[in-house]
């Protein structure tokens, strides 16, 4: 599965919901709440949230390979 890290946290976690555990389980604690992936979530992507959360790019990435995923767009 490819995952393209230039789309919105919306359209990836639309395409791939399972990403939505993934992103909790590593620090992007805010996707859990009602409303901020309609919300946020639209404009948002994930190398600008990690930024933002101070979580290292690279652990996100590395976490996703982990699950099937191949990363692009970074």
């Amino acid at each position: 599965m490819e995952l393209d890290l230039s789309k919105s946290v919306y359209e990836l976690v639309t395409a791939y919901p399972q990403l939505k555990d993934m992103m909790f389980d590593i620090g992007f604690k805010e996707i859990a709440k009602p409303g901020m992936l309609q919300t946020a979530g639209r404009y948002m992507t994930i190398p600008k949230g990690a930024k933002m959360k101070k979580i290292p790019l690279e652990e996100v990435i590395v976490l996703f390979e982990a699950n099937g995923f191949e990363v692009k767009g970074v």
